[in-house]
């Protein structure tokens, strides 16, 4: 490949990218919004490849991008915490590369291309493990907001006298996993993590979530990493490879041969031109208008989630003057609405008096939603009709919020061709309407929140999950409401935390439902709550046998852990 001109934005590789013979611009931009085509014309640098890389502290926005005629790809490193707004900001690439690649493939609103590559590893020497100190070690920081991970770092602890380290320098981090022969991973969300690589490439033996295809295109389970599916397999394999240090040896070291041979920062440079090199030959990236709108909806949802420091008012100025498509209309009633409730939360809190009675922001979104219902704008769409909906719900007009899912569901009857039927039945209360689009959005594979940090009190709803929850927050003792939130967070990869709270509140209300309680011990198990999970799962035993139902019990078991573990643990002699 003749050397190309590449700008390189927050990319850890531009020395490799070098080293190929390939003349790099590096930008590290500090601010939030940053005139790329400026800073290129500032330099007189035309490239031939842009390349973004995901900061992972403070994000960055490029402005300019449509002005380039060149290749574009964004490198998507915290996608399954981040999709909310990258959904839109991606429009502007005409490729994303990721760790989370399976992620993406079940999404219709990518760009046409989508690669897989995955942060790489520091190329270090392999120390033997006589030489290592600590059999078992985990690096991360143990916050309350992540009470799973601190249950791990108490259960290696309690077994293994393992220390969790914390808020290690770079080096002294790679330093202690060198140190390491065996290095328990942990999945906040059933993504692939920084910690796989890191300690891979330190030689050390990782064990980690089943968090499947995106993890084993890396390493090879069983040969070069072992990966486990609750706290009890864990154990298991920990005891095992503690057994067998020369097992365990030879493992750790393979997957340090496979980052050598495969994971090291001159793999993903190359792997960053090939795969700019096959994108098709006509720009799929957004262009004009609809790369404006892009642009400032990823701003929108950066501000709803916090990684934004802009005002809403400024935002809906900006938004009015774009378009006003479907997608655009219902962002402007989110950001209203959600003004208006913290204007509500200001009142709670500081007084009306102080505030004046409404604060202006209610008056403005029902305004904005009631517009929309007058001009018939957007009729059936599922997003400014749950948009216009949810407003209702939020802000006390529960007959906006109606009026809204019929003419959602009216337009889906006439797209059917069934305006003689008789017309559907109406939600009678708030959290029933609330658990109805739940329905509607989980049928159309809107379940979870791609990463936005939702609040019943203060969002929007997008999503089926953060519809239920609002339902929630409106009836708290509903609990249909409580096993549909359940049912829902199983299908997500890494919602067991969430699951261990509604089937708790199940099993409270159902003290004697076998099958409840059995669930209920295997969250315990996959959050790291081994005694508990296990006291639990006797407890369903003990009922589902009282009841003759020890057969229905035995096969469930072996359908939910179908390696068989917690039946042979249940079946081990005491003592």
């Amino acid at each position: 490949m003749r050397g190309m001109k590449i700008c390189a934005v927050a990319m850890r590789m531009g020395r490799e990218l070098r080293e190929l013979g390939h003349e790099v611009v590096d930008l590290w931009p500090e601010e939030p919004l940053f005139d790329l085509e400026a800073e290129l014309q500032r330099r007189a640098f035309t490239p031939e490849l842009i390349f973004q890389e995901e900061r992972l502290g403070r994000r960055v926005v490029l402005l300019g991008l449509p002005r380039f005629s060149c290749p574009k790809v964004f490198w998507s490193l915290d996608t399954h915490l981040s999709l909310y707004w990258q959904r839109f900001y991606l429009r502007l690439f005409d490729g994303v590369l990721t760790p989370h690649a399976s992620l993406l493939a079940r999404r219709a609103d990518m760009p046409p291309a989508v690669g897989r590559m995955a942060m790489y590893a520091q190329e270090l020497p392999f120390i033997p493990f006589a030489r290592r100190t600590n059999a078992v070690g985990f690096v991360g920081r143990l916050t309350p907001q992540r009470p799973a991970r601190l249950r791990l770092a108490e259960l290696l602890a309690a077994r293994y006298g393992a220390v969790a380290a914390q808020d290690l320098p770079f080096a002294d981090m790679l330093a202690h996993y060198q140190n390491t022969r065996l290095a328990p991973n942990e999945s906040l969300l059933g993504e692939v993590n920084f910690r796989l690589m890191e300690a891979a490439g330190c030689g050390c033996l990782v064990l980690s979530p089943d968090v499947g295809p995106d993890q084993d295109a890396l390493f090879t389970p069983g040969r070069e990493m072992e990966t486990y599916a609750h706290a009890l397999e864990l154990r298991a394999r920990i005891d095992h490879y503690l057994a067998r240090p020369e097992e365990a040896e030879r493992m750790g070291r393979a997957a340090w041969e496979r980052v050598r041979g495969a994971h090291l920062a001159r793999h993903r440079a190359a792997r960053v031109l090939d795969f700019a090199v096959r994108l098709p030959g006509v720009s799929g990236a957004a262009r004009g208008a609809q790369a404006e709108i892009a642009m400032w909806l990823a701003l929108a949802e950066m501000w709803r989630g916090g990684m934004l420091d802009a005002g809403d008012g400024a935002l809906e100025s900006t938004l009015a003057l774009l378009p006003q498509g479907a997608e655009v209309s219902a962002e402007r009633l989110i950001l209203a609405t959600e003004a208006a409730c913290r204007d509500a939360a200001c009142r709670d809190v500081v007084g009306r008096d102080a505030v004046g009675a409404d604060g202006g922001g209610r008056a403005f979104a029902l305004g904005m939603a009631g517009a929309l219902l007058s001009a018939g704008a957007h009729a059936g769409d599922l997003d400014v009709d749950l948009a216009g909906s949810m407003a209702g719900v939020l802000l006390d007009d529960f007959a906006l919020a109606r009026r809204f899912w019929l003419r959602r569901v009216e337009a889906a009857r006439s797209k059917r061709g069934e305006e003689r039927e008789p017309r559907p039945a109406v939600p009678q209360t708030p959290a029933q309407l609330c658990r109805w689009w739940a329905g509607e959005l989980a049928a159309a594979g809107r379940v979870g929140s791609d990463g936005f940090a939702f609040d019943p009190e203060a969002s929007s709803p997008r999503a089926a999950l953060e519809c239920l929850h609002l339902a929630l927050r409106l009836e708290p003792d509903d609990l249909d409401t409580v096993r549909r939130l359940e049912a829902l967070a199983a299908t997500l990869p890494g919602r067991d935390h969430l699951r261990l709270a509604h089937l708790s509140t199940l099993a409270l209300h159902a003290p004697g439902d076998w099958r409840v309680g059995l669930k209920l011990g295997l969250a315990g198990l996959k959050t790291f709550r081994l005694e508990a999970g296990l006291a639990d799962i006797a407890k369903a035993r003990a009922d589902a046998d009282a009841q003759g139902k020890a057969e229905a019990f035995a096969r469930t078991l072996a359908a939910l852990d179908s390696k068989g573990l917690v039946a042979a643990e249940f079946a081990a002699p005491c003592g």
